[in-house]
């Protein structure tokens, strides 16, 4: 469970190790295939997916995970454009601290297909 921002961090390992505590408490207070299919659909997004994963049919997911989906999606590229009622379907979801425990789950998720994209252990490596 490392990623490249963890390996950026490499050369700190303290920062390192409370970095990914950060993360897994965070994926901790979701469950487990929700935090799979919210980095999933990121990575899709930033084209960064594992190839091998394969399309996920929605269609047999409930309405709150369709909704959790959805909004996860629009992080990357869209995040100001969120709506108060897409916000409001998660929070009817998940409950208030799963939204938050949701929003900090997707927003690492972005970090790390980010970092990947610019090869950040790369880049730390050569300053």
């Amino acid at each position: 469970m490392n990623g490249p921002i963890a390996a950026a961090l490499s050369g700190n390992p303290a920062l390192a190790g409370d970095y990914l505590a950060f993360r897994q408490s965070a994926e901790q207070a979701l469950p487990a295939p929700l935090v799979v299919l919210v980095r999933q659909a990121i990575a899709d997004v930033h084209g960064c997916a594992d190839t091998g994963a394969g399309v996920v049919d929605e269609a047999a997911f409930d309405e709150g995970t369709r909704a959790c989906l959805a909004y996860a999606r629009r992080i990357p590229y869209e995040h100001t454009a969120i709506t108060d009622g897409e916000a409001a379907r998660v929070i009817a979801a998940l409950g208030e601290a799963g939204f938050v425990a949701f929003s900090v789950v997707a927003a690492l998720a972005d970090a790390e297909c980010r970092a990947a994209l610019v090869d950040l252990p790369t880049l730390a490596d050569a300053n």
